[in-house]
């Protein structure tokens, strides 16, 4: 790998009009951008908040916490907290701080997933638009335009209603909405990458069109991709509450964060706390996914 500074212009074309994609960001030229994390005090804070979710839900088959499908009827005339429901229960009388961190436990596994998956069809679609200009670029752009001119919650709700809820069905949505944006800032970025010397060099040495693009041009996207795919995160938990609110998350009775705020909207005006425990839930983790890409973000423009 030849590292080398590549600064993606603001709006690069993404092949038709209408259609730009932002990277307002610098390849990181040298290769210790995570171990220069600690010196970012926002990243920092981001990172502990996700940490904080992370050990919660590694923690909760050990946790004293009744069963997150457990209902306590008794407790359903006062769902308000109390010493045996410390946050409350939902309307059904299941506690609600055993189904937070449970909750979390599906959001941290099925978001990272969903990304995962997004980054690999993604950059192998913008992989092969910018270093195959012309016949291929062109396919794969069209292919792009037209997903991307769905409204993204409408092309989530038909996948989903389409196919049916179910983690692995978010999985697929989430890599059916999110790879074409993807494949934009990759072919963006690639497209600068290949006029470089080091891929000159490899097309010296006769490497083969898949070794420059996997060993020398998408390890200098990683500046970048590691800032969009930290935000992607943040916007695929919140696209898991939305499904969720909508009755399209994580089927019941399994705990989703989403599903919980639309449980306790009838309740809303009498025990407001049902939605508010499970709203600031998703909005922690969604901050700390923003705060981690904005100090990734900054790392990376100090190069």
């Amino acid at each position: 790998m030849r590292p080398t500074v590549v600064r993606a212009p603001s709006g690069i074309a993404a092949g038709t009009p209408g259609q730009v994609v932002a990277i307002e960001t610098i390849a990181a030229a040298r290769p210790g951008l995570l171990k220069r994390l600690p010196s970012s005090g926002v990243a920092m804070v981001g990172l502990g908040i996700i940490l904080l979710w992370i050990i919660l839900a590694l923690l909760a088959p050990l946790l004293p916490l009744p069963s997150p499908t457990a209902q306590d009827y008794q407790a359903i005339a006062h769902p308000g907290p109390s010493w045996s429901h410390l946050l409350g229960v939902d309307p059904l009388g299941r506690d609600t701080l055993s189904r937070l961190i449970w909750g979390a436990r599906v959001v941290l596994v099925v978001a990272p997933a969903s990304v995962l998956a997004a980054y690999a069809v993604g950059s192998a679609m913008g992989l092969a638009a910018g270093y195959y200009p012309g016949f291929v670029d062109g396919v794969i752009s069209r292919v792009a335009d037209v997903i991307l001119a769905f409204p993204v919650v409408v092309l989530y709700v038909v996948l989903i209603a389409a196919v049916g809820a179910s983690a692995l069905n978010i999985v697929v949505a989430v890599v059916v909405a999110s790879a074409p944006a993807i494949s934009r800032i990759v072919r963006g970025l690639t497209l600068q990458l290949v006029r470089q010397d080091f891929v000159a060099a490899a097309h010296l040495r006769r490497e083969s069109a898949l070794f420059i693009l996997v060993v020398e041009v998408l390890p200098n996207c990683r500046g970048p991709l590691i800032t969009d795919f930290c935000l992607r995160l943040g916007y695929t938990v919140i696209t898991i509450g939305t499904l969720g609110f909508l009755g399209l998350g994580i089927p019941p009775p399994a705990p989703d964060w989403g599903g919980m705020v639309q449980q306790a909207t009838p309740m809303l005006t009498v025990y407001p706390e049902m939605a508010l425990f499970p709203v600031v839930a998703l909005v922690s983790l969604v901050l700390g996914f923003n705060l981690l890409a904005d100090g990734l973000n900054e790392l990376s423009r100090a190069d």
